[in-house]
């Protein structure tokens, strides 16, 4: 449990603007329209091609709460109903990442991801999700080996040994890039015994290379970048999925995985 039932309703008490916004479907839908602009009966039968008499019942019942306002023919937000707008559209973008893939989403574990991160998931809004088939078997490692070809720094957090992987973040690290990578002890005594770790001791003497360990069993593969971000989970039953990752270019989805990434640094130490 994230909470406490009972600690919650006493914070919250019932949560009856939630639920009166969210047990109707055209009530959302006018407060999500009014908060972009003002609307009289036309503008609302035109954009939500509904009947005047369910309109004119879910407007009536906004401003039984106080939540719109009406001037003349024209329907507006009230004060108190800006700030349920504004809530109401945080909700919806946290939850779109997760609606446009559900089948990921209830796929795949997501013990290693903080509550806190969950917060901020609309920033992933824009995420690309890259899964390989059958007719191409390489598609996510390709459009991973291209996300780090045009990135400068690299952040990673690797859960599981990928010789593949590794030949790629090399590459990188021979053009001049830096690296911060954590994982867990597992990973790290494998690193050890591998053709890489002296390579990645010469790139730590120059100052190119940070390795941190967590004692964590890590259950994400995480890459920030300057010009992007990559992230792999496992599946329920604890297998690794290298098939299917999420992409993401923009700024926020860059914010997105360094705030997430920031949160293993605290609780890592560093090992090279």
């Amino acid at each position: 449990m994230f909470f406490d039932d009972e600690d919650y309703s006493k914070k919250y008490g019932d949560f009856l603007a939630v639920r009166f916004l969210l047990a109707s479907k055209i009530r959302p839908k006018l407060l999500l329209l009014l908060s972009e602009s003002y609307y009289d009966l036309n503008g609302f039968r035109r954009d939500l091609d509904k009947p005047s008499a369910s309109i004119l019942h879910g407007l009536k019942e906004l401003e039984s709460v106080n939540l719109i306002k009406k001037n003349f023919k024209y329907y507006s937000l009230t004060s108190k109903g800006v700030l349920c707008s504004e809530s109401l559209k945080k909700l919806y973008e946290d939850l779109y990442i997760f609606q446009s893939n559900k089948d990921f989403w209830l796929n795949h574990s997501i013990e290693s991801i903080p509550k806190e991160s969950f917060k901020n998931a609309y920033l992933l809004k824009d995420s690309v999700f890259v899964e390989s088939d059958e007719h191409n078997l390489s598609k996510s490692l390709m459009k991973y080996l291209h996300l780090l070809s045009t990135s400068k720094d690299m952040k990673i957090i690797l859960p599981i040994f990928l010789d593949e992987y590794l030949d790629i973040i090399l590459e990188n690290l021979e053009k001049g890039n830096n690296l911060v990578l954590i994982t867990n002890s597992r990973v790290l005594s494998s690193l050890k015994e591998s053709k890489y770790y002296e390579r990645f001791v010469d790139y730590s003497k120059s100052g190119k290379v940070s390795i941190r360990r967590v004692d964590d069993d890590l259950k994400l593969f995480l890459t920030a970048c300057d010009n992007g971000m990559a992230l792999n989970l496992f599946f329920i039953d604890g297998l690794f999925d290298n098939s299917c990752c999420i992409f993401n270019e923009t700024l926020d989805g860059i914010v997105w995985a360094n705030f997430l990434f920031k949160r293993y640094v605290e609780k890592s130490i560093k090992v090279l």
